[in-house]
């Protein structure tokens, strides 16, 4: 026997008792995401001025250590200014990760699709944001410092940790930002909430880092690399378990 569904948001499937009925629960829950995320992305190119900040935020931090130290030949230097860039990049991204919807948006959210989604969809299209942001680190510090300490990387392992610690950050901070735009404590309570949450994974992924740049073996690296991803799995099962609660209020 089958039986037609109201259509909700961006789902419009029909089920039956023969195990339809889960499948179209997946398909609407991915068109829920995927719609969540695609609002994401034409607000940040909505305000391109924005983005532009952001990437020459990151230009001009490279270009301060530049001015700093010239030359680069310790990998342990280099790895801790790229996360250094990264992190601050990080936190100046996610300042307006919801502070930027009006208190009307957020209730039209609420309306149209689970807390669930709505975290997931801002977590991963930040932790994508922030990404790419530490790629263009990557490439301006290649541009302005050279490759000489990149002679012996291993840039599987370092892409590899690049991604988990974007990941890490954008996760996590998308959290932080939450708990900061409820209490209405604004873009100074993301620092100090986010800073002694991410210490473990700027310590972690600054050690990897170097070491994937010393050329060290995946085994050797092994330890770091499973701390980030548990660091990740930890921010995200508390970023999709809390923030349903966190939204109600």
């Amino acid at each position: 026997m089958r039986k037609k569904i109201t259509p909700t948001f961006l789902q419009s499937v029909v089920y039956d008792e023969s195990g339809v009925y889960k499948l179209g629960c997946i398909f609407g829950r991915m068109n829920t995401l995927r719609a969540l995320l695609r609002k994401e992305l034409l607000l940040e190119w909505r305000q391109k001025h924005a983005l532009a900040g952001v990437v020459l935020y990151v230009l001009a931090t490279v270009f301060v250590c530049y001015l700093g130290f010239q030359r680069i030949e310790s990998a342990k230097t280099w790895g801790v200014l790229l996360w250094i860039t990264g992190l601050f990049t990080a936190f100046n991204a996610m300042q307006k990760t919801f502070s930027s919807e009006t208190a009307g948006t957020q209730l039209f959210l609420y309306t149209l699709a689970h807390p669930r989604y709505i975290i997931l969809s801002k977590a991963i299209y930040n932790a994508l944001f922030v990404a790419l942001l530490n790629l263009a680190s990557v490439f301006f510090f290649i541009v302005f410092f050279g490759t000489d300490v990149l002679q012996s990387v291993d840039w599987l392992q370092f892409l590899l940790g690049l991604l988990l610690g974007s990941t890490g950050l954008g996760l996590a901070l998308t959290f932080v930002a939450g708990i900061a735009f409820k209490s209405e404590g604004g873009v100074g309570l993301v620092a100090i909430l986010g800073f002694p949450v991410i210490m473990p994974l700027l310590i972690t992924i600054v050690r990897h880092t170097t070491a994937a740049l010393e050329g060290a073996s995946m085994t050797q690296n092994s330890l770091n690399l499973l701390v980030l991803v548990v660091l990740n799995v930890v921010s995200f099962v508390l970023s999709y378990v809390l923030f349903p609660y966190l939204w109600r209020e």
